[in-house]
């Protein structure tokens, strides 16, 4: 599946390198997109035309810390439709179900997940490519400055997790998010307390809350027509991780009936067992390739209920085990 991103999202990363002073025309030539096509809500480029921004844009100003600054500076807007969404919320626990009901007007590149504990939570930012340490930044600092804008008190999150090193000023990421900052953790991600869920949002709107959502549903069904197997993929994705989507479940959620699906299926050679195989083992070698994510945890994710099934099935798909298939590429082994 082609990694995408929407043309918007690139708007404030480019809006950004223009404010602290690069010049507009050779950015616009460098993504090769007008300002207008970076407008159009409709248009998805390759993410490599995102990264490659952000690597010219840290070298010309030399900002180590990019992706952090562009979080703090952009605002929801950045996320375009889905930014003004949820924006409207009533909570955050309402912007965290419609985030993930219309993350794909936004792109394909990764997918949330959202771990409640007791008495606190965790949302986990998962990137299915190993993109730019610059872009987990911006990803996690965007959701936290968006959090302290809506939710109009000086919360502060409980941890903040990176995968990759320091490359800024550790007081600048503590001053920030006003808690701990651990790099080169397990993953991607922002800890905090459980009470902020329900807690009354600013800028709360019922009646413009619906005609947006109304219009996402709009743009997402013209994406199932459109791109209708794209679309099974990033669903299989996203539930992999709680449990192994059914035939019946992908239908449901197209709207249409098990029977015309498995038809569908038929008629270009394969059933959806092969292409739930399929997805996994293309997101298993994307996985295995980053570093930080540990054996057990690519099973997780991958919807296998044990790390010695995910071997077993990725031996059977390549001949190898996981673990020579990162030895083959330079990836250290679990410890």
């Amino acid at each position: 599946m082609q990694l995408q991103v929407a043309a918007f999202s690139i708007r404030t990363n480019l809006a950004f390198l223009v404010h602290e002073g690069l010049p507009a025309q050779p950015l616009y030539q460098l993504v090769g997109l007008t300002r207008e096509e970076l407008d159009d809500a409709d248009r998805m480029v390759d993410v490599s035309i995102s990264e490659s921004l952000l690597a010219h844009g840290a070298q010309q100003l030399n900002y180590p810390d990019l992706g952090f600054r562009i979080g703090k500076w952009g605002d929801s807007g950045r996320w375009g439709l889905l930014g003004h969404i949820v924006d409207c919320c009533h909570s955050i626990t309402q912007a965290l179900e419609l985030q993930k009901k219309y993350q794909s007007l936004v792109g394909n590149v990764s997918r949330p997940e959202f771990l409640m504990g007791e008495n606190s939570c965790t949302l986990k930012w998962i990137p299915h490519y190993q993109c730019s340490y610059h872009l987990n930044e911006e990803v996690v600092t965007s959701w936290v400055a968006f959090a302290k804008k809506v939710i109009g008190l000086k919360l502060a999150p409980i941890e903040i997790h990176f995968t990759h090193d320091l490359h800024g000023n550790m007081e600048d990421y503590e001053a920030f998010f006003g808690c701990p900052v651990k790099f080169n953790s397990q993953y991607t991600g922002i800890v905090f307390d459980r009470s902020i869920l329900e807690l009354p949002l600013l800028g709360y709107s019922p009646d413009l809350l619906k005609v947006l959502t109304s219009y996402a549903d709009l743009l997402v069904g013209k994406k199932h027509k459109s791109a209708a197997n794209e679309v099974i993929t990033q669903y299989i994705v996203e539930s992999l991780a709680t449990k192994v989507p059914s035939l019946e479940d992908v239908a449901a959620f197209l709207g249409v009936s098990s029977r015309s699906l498995q038809r569908k299926f038929k008629q270009q050679g394969t059933n959806f067992k092969a292409i739930v195989d399929d997805v996994r083992k293309e997101y298993a070698f994307s996985y295995l390739l980053q570093t930080n994510y540990k054996m057990s945890y690519i099973a997780q994710v991958l919807g296998f209920s044990e790390q010695s099934v995910f071997q077993r099935a990725f031996k059977r798909w390549t001949g190898m085990t996981p673990g020579e298939y990162r030895d083959r590429h330079g990836i250290p082994q679990d410890d």
